[in-house]
């Protein structure tokens, strides 16, 4: 995993991150598959486990913890108080992370729909351009498990560049620098740009909610311009 897709993710307040894991606990019954941390209290102690259940009070939070469980201990429960929280450490992040790369309207994908996707946006952007932009997608070769992540993102380029080229200059810009893109499926997420051909590197499964996948690659098509 890359470090970016651990900032879009990962950094939020205490207070979403005990509710966001409480959802997961109640939409599993194999608490052994629940993101596991670590909680360092005012105290000086520290409560290792996974987060059960959430009671969300007006001033804090009653969090419900089931410890870590080894062949030497028997399970445990423990409840304290969300204010009594100094310190979050999330154990396996990348277990985490790939938990929520898989989206809930994950679905396969053939090659004939891919290659149908493709003609119908270059169609979309020509519209919303006025000038024609080719797609430079092989879909013989992207392998069937990213596939999903490719039509996705090939989805976003009419809103995406409807944004970026909402002015004059925006559409001047994109006009003489831009002929083609690329879509691949990598590890990491990079934008570049080569000899007019914009290079759209998107780590695959996605792990970063759909939004910000949207506003990260505008920013980044900004920046190459």
């Amino acid at each position: 995993m890359n470090i970016e897709s651990f900032k879009e993710v990962l950094c939020k307040n205490f207070r979403s991150w005990f509710l966001e894991l409480a959802k997961l606990a109640e939409q599993t019954d194999d608490n052994s598959n629940l993101p596991k941390l670590e909680l360092s209290l005012r105290s000086g102690h520290v409560i290792r486990g996974s987060i059960l259940k959430v009671q969300d009070n007006a001033h804090e939070q009653l969090l419900m913890i089931l410890g870590l469980l080894d062949p030497y201990t028997k399970s445990e429960i423990t409840f304290i108080s969300s204010n009594e929280v100094v310190a979050l450490t999330l154990l396996e992040p990348e277990a985490y992370l790939k938990q929520l790369a898989v989206p809930t309207d994950h679905k396969n994908v053939g090659t004939l729909e891919l290659k149908r996707a493709i003609k119908n946006i270059e169609s979309e952007l020509e519209k919303a351009l006025q000038f024609q932009i080719k797609l430079q997608i092989e879909a013989d070769t992207i392998p069937e498990i990213n596939r999903w992540d490719v039509l996705r993102t090939i989805g976003f380029l009419p809103s995406l560049f409807t944004q970026v080229a909402s002015d004059e200059l925006g559409k001047k810009l994109v006009r003489e620098n831009i002929a083609a893109i690329s879509i691949i499926p990598s590890a990491a997420n990079k934008t570049s740009l080569q000899e007019k051909t914009l290079i759209l590197s998107v780590a695959s499964p996605l792990a970063i909610p759909v939004g910000k996948e949207k506003e990260r690659l505008r920013k980044e098509i900004e920046s190459v311009l």
